[in-house]
């Protein structure tokens, strides 16, 4: 029984030791969104040739809230599909603060967001060049007698969709407003951040990033006591050292199953387990390249094309694996 309450001192101990600064990260965050999230939500670059680029740079902001707005956005037709996978594979969740909060991980975290940058704007346009071909034949005109296609994408019929509701919506409610063409009023605009909690144009939450603060704790202090029990008591920390290096070429796929987990906690399990030394870094990058947030969840809500749908994921899972094994073995 002694051993079991050395265990739960130490996680408790180091629990306490990246709250302060958690506290901190999380307050920043929680500004960053509350200042751009609308901006997000009026930038017509995340339409254009560029938009993987821009995708991968806004989804490196720890917050699953950016995926949540890009994914609500991609089904009215306003993101395009590169912008919204590249926002799904840049954005890391919970590791950023998680490893901000561990100084001896900080090489690492400049390593993560570089690959993941990258990787994201790769695969965004690689996204955008398998949707037109394989979603071609959908929208082609079979009635054209001149023999031309008239290919008309998904991304541009959800943008007439989406501007017709908008100019909709603006006539009924906005019409004492002169508004630009695509600008969408700022005033008293919400949109759905991490937790499912609101984030405000006209607000700023103060209550929130403390509790998704004491929530994240929650769940690091439960992985360690976890971790602890195996490396410590139940198996040994030799026997478990041992069982990592020989299950190498199995953690990529493992960590996809978890970072596929629409919950902040699996970012948690599979930072902690990496700054622990029970993960590898190519591990990581591919369970965290999946980890999408609530963003997966709004997707299957939302739109209703199960075939894109299933695309969308594959694209996530197959490049995401196949990047971890060649990580894991350079």
């Amino acid at each position: 029984m002694e051993e079991y309450w050395h265990v739960l001192l130490e996680a408790l101990i180091d629990t306490a030791m990246v709250l302060p600064l958690l506290f901190i990260v999380y307050y920043l965050i929680e500004l960053i969104e509350f200042k751009y999230a609308i901006k997000f939500q009026n930038n017509k670059w995340l339409k254009g040739k560029a938009s993987p680029v821009i995708g991968s740079v806004i989804g490196c902001v720890p917050q699953c809230g950016f995926s949540v707005v890009s994914t609500d956005l991609y089904t009215k037709g306003a993101v395009s599909i590169g912008a919204l996978i590249a926002v799904y594979i840049a954005t890391s969740d919970e590791a950023l603060p998680l490893m901000i909060a561990n100084p001896e991980s900080l090489p690492w975290l400049f390593a993560l967001i570089g690959v993941k940058v990258v990787f994201a704007i790769v695969v965004g346009y690689l996204a955008m060049w398998l949707h037109k071909l394989i979603f071609k034949k959908k929208y082609i005109t079979p009635k054209n007698k001149d023999n031309v296609d008239i290919e008309q994408t998904s991304e541009e019929t959800k943008e007439s969709t989406h501007e017709d509701q908008r100019q909709d919506h603006t006539h009924d409610e906005h019409d004492h407003h002169d508004l630009k063409e695509g600008e969408i009023v700022a005033e008293n605009l919400e949109h759905g951040g991490c937790c499912h909690h609101h984030v405000r144009s006209n607000s700023f939450d103060w209550l929130h990033p403390l509790l998704h603060c004491l929530k994240i704790a929650g769940f690091i202090l439960l992985i360690n006591i976890i971790f602890g029990c195996i490396t410590h008591i139940w198996i040994g920390e030799q026997a478990m050292t041992d069982f990592l290096r020989h299950s190498l070429y199995l953690q990529p796929l493992l960590a996809i199953i978890i970072g596929l987990i629409p919950n902040c906690a699996s970012s948690v399990v599979l930072t902690e387990l990496f700054i622990m030394g029970g993960l590898s870094f190519g591990a990581l990058v591919a369970g965290l390249s999946v980890n999408a947030g609530l963003g997966l969840i709004i997707l299957l809500k939302q739109n209703k094309n199960w075939k894109e749908n299933v695309f969308i994921i594959a694209m996530l899972i197959v490049p995401s694996l196949i990047l971890g094994y060649a990580l894991n073995f350079i």
